[in-house]
């Protein structure tokens, strides 16, 4: 009897993990052309990489929130640089570093990623 529960068990487990709904906060950073990525404790999450399209809903996301990040700082020439930021999407699985859609853009003071022990460095 216990190897139909097994069986399943093992299917269940070979299935790949589902795309998650959630609010990650981290490190909003644009360091090139068209590379937008959000680094929170869990990894990095790219929400565009050059030559791709943003991630669906991004834009409007960003539009609405007046353009990105309450305080950048600069790095290198031009918009380059990173901000703190909370994104609520849906995102890949850990391991993975897919944001597969936004819904939500939330620009943070500088001070909230710097106060997180749990961030990495900008």
């Amino acid at each position: 009897m216990l190897r139909p529960f097994l069986l399943a068990a093992t299917l269940l487990a070979a299935l790949p993990a589902q795309a998650e709904t959630l609010r990650r906060c981290g490190w909003f950073h644009n360091p090139t052309p068209a590379n937008l990525q959000l680094r929170d404790a869990d990894g990095r999450w790219w929400v565009q990489m050059q030559g791709s399209p943003a991630a669906p809903g991004f834009e409007p996301a960003y539009e609405r929130a007046n353009g990105g990040a309450q305080e950048w700082v600069r790095e290198n020439v031009g918009d380059y640089g990173y901000g703190c930021a909370c994104i609520d999407g849906e995102f890949g699985p850990v391991g993975s570093t897919d944001v597969l859609s936004v819904k939500r853009f939330t620009p943070l003071p500088l001070a909230t990623c710097r106060q997180d022990p749990a961030l990495p460095a900008p």
